[in-house]
């Protein structure tokens, strides 16, 4: 009772307990045995959902996270950082950038909003042209980044680019991938939150609402459950280097070669940072590992219901992908991911799910060089380790 009370005492409404050694009620004549002890969640942290159906599930009492509880859970995933810390706010909701800043100014930290969501910068990219995106231009426009120990992005969804142009939709991911290969130098560590937006509500046919409910208590799951849930997948998937990856109708044949399994507890620390595992994601919860690049060969299928093929080289023989060599491969752990809900970010984070990602992966100790980075959700994979 006293650890109980160490630790949460505060949030301890009432002990109505009997003391050690007095003599026990009789069960049959009282509605309490031995007594109850009574707890509620602060005030500050939670509220509860409304109840409506939606189409994730049917009507239910769920506990909301509000957005101080992730700005704090943010600023916790990047226990190192202690000077600025660039905010970017992509899923358009001002509370949330903002709670990160506060949260970040009360821990000692400078940090500056980068005011962009994807409404906003899809109405930009329309409005511009190539030359808005050259080497100059879009350098000037990040220099403020570059010197800062850490970016946070809040929203975790692709931008509808259907309606800009081509070339200047070329133009702006030339100019991102200059800017990934300077952060890259200065191993800036990057953290990409789930935020529900109206973008991404649109487009599962929900709201932000019952995205909030089903996604943020995943986002706020603390790094010591996240570790404990990821336990037993270590030693399990060391007992082997090679594995053996199937999907309905497909086999993928990989060899992780001795490398290593990186443990992804929704935290960036010093120990991360010096294996080169500088990037994160909130929800967190996963054990990902890179493969021997060339290795790789056989097919898989995505949730989706497309299939891969791997041939020469490990690499990707058509499709969107073709010519891309696989990143890593990796194992959802968090408990807190219900039902898919069709949003890569959190469903690859979902326990058991298997997720495979291609591309750049020299961030995580691969040799893997490429323009592209992209986690694909795996349908009812299986791992087996030889």
């Amino acid at each position: 009772m006293e650890h109980l009370l160490s630790i949460m005492g505060e949030h301890i409404v009432n002990v109505d307990l009997l003391a050690v050694g007095q003599q026990r009620r009789d069960w049959k004549q009282v509605v309490l045995s031995d007594g109850l002890v009574v707890g509620a969640p602060p005030r500050s942290a939670c509220r509860l959902h409304d109840g409506r159906p939606d189409r994730h599930g049917s009507a239910d009492v769920r506990l909301v996270v509000r957005a101080a509880d992730v700005a704090r859970r943010v600023l916790d995933a990047l226990p190192t950082v202690d000077d600025r810390v660039v905010v970017r706010d992509r899923c358009g909701r001002a509370e949330f950038a903002e709670a990160v800043a506060a949260e970040a100014r009360r821990r000692g930290l400078d940090p500056v909003i980068e005011w962009r969501s994807n409404e906003v910068l899809v109405d930009r990219l329309a409005n511009s042209t190539v030359a808005d995106w050259s080497d100059e231009a879009s350098a000037a426009r990040n220099e403020f980044t570059f010197d800062a120990s850490a970016t946070v992005t809040l929203g975790g969804w692709q931008p509808d680019l259907s309606v800009v142009d081509p070339a200047v939709t070329d133009a702006w991911l030339a100019a991102l991938r200059r800017a990934d290969r300077r952060w890259s130098a200065s191993a800036m560590l990057a953290l990409a939150v789930a935020v529900p937006g109206p973008c991404v509500a649109a487009a599962l046919g929900t709201t932000v609402e019952a995205l909030d409910s089903l996604v943020l208590p995943a986002v706020c799951c603390p790094a010591g459950d996240l570790r404990a849930a990821t336990a037993m997948w270590i030693g399990r998937l060391a007992a082997g280097e090679r594995h053996v990856l199937a999907t309905p109708g497909c086999l993928l044949r990989l060899n992780r070669g001795g490398r290593l399994l990186h443990v992804d507890d929704g935290m960036i620390d010093a120990a991360d940072a010096a294996s080169a595992a500088v990037v994160s994601n909130l929800p967190g919860g996963s054990v990902y590992w890179t493969v021997l690049e060339d290795a790789a060969h056989g097919d898989v299928r995505l949730a989706d219901g497309s299939v891969l093929i791997f041939g020469d080289g490990g690499r990707v023989v058509d499709g969107p992908f073709a010519g891309e060599r696989i990143s890593h491969l990796g194992v959802g752990t968090n408990p807190l991911v219900g039902q898919p809900l069709g949003w890569t970010l959190v469903d690859e984070h979902r326990a058991g799910a298997v997720f495979l990602a291609l591309g750049e992966n020299r961030y995580m100790g691969g040799q893997n060089t490429s323009d592209v980075n992209v986690d694909l959700v795996l349908a009812e994979a299986t791992v087996s380790v030889a």
